[in-house]
């Protein structure tokens, strides 16, 4: 009795501990910025991050604001991470064309879409307009920062 006691203390103060200890995480960059790796921060840090290989691989590219062309991430991009301060103004259109140009995604604050190689996410918003229906893999060129994501 005395052991499963002593185990479950354990088991306790090293969850507690696990649940105090500081977290480290990659210093926020200027708006548009580059890099590589694949840096997973524990708290929102007011970005959207986009990598061009899935699973945070490859050269990142991350803003803080809108962007009307994504410069070395256009048309490049297979992982999206929306790590923004969620209360407003924290989701995120994808535009198939710069200057928020052509159907867009939405992307809501907190969502990371790790893989869009599946073709599992789409532009669905703009019918009729240049990019409606088809993946957003390696087809974003801009985006901007909207209050909510009207339709999922």
């Amino acid at each position: 009795m005395l052991i499963k006691r002593v185990l479950t203390l354990a088991a306790s103060a090293a969850a507690a501990a696990v649940l105090v200890s500081p977290v480290t995480g990659a210093s926020a960059a200027e708006s548009g910025s580059q890099g590589t790796g694949s840096a997973q921060l524990a708290s929102a840090d007011g970005y959207l991050h986009v990598y061009t290989q899935p699973n945070g691989r490859g050269t990142e590219c991350k803003w803080e604001g809108n962007s009307n062309n994504w410069g070395a991430c256009r048309n490049l991009t297979s992982d999206i991470w929306n790590n923004a301060y969620l209360g407003g103004n924290d989701a995120v259109d994808l535009y198939t064309a710069p200057d928020a140009g052509g159907a867009h995604a939405c992307i809501d604050g907190g969502d990371r879409w790790s893989d869009t190689t599946s073709g599992q996410y789409r532009f669905t918003y703009g019918a009729g307009l240049e990019g409606f229906g088809q993946s957003v893999n390696n087809n974003i060129s801009s985006h901007r920062w909207v209050n909510y994501c009207s339709q999922h």
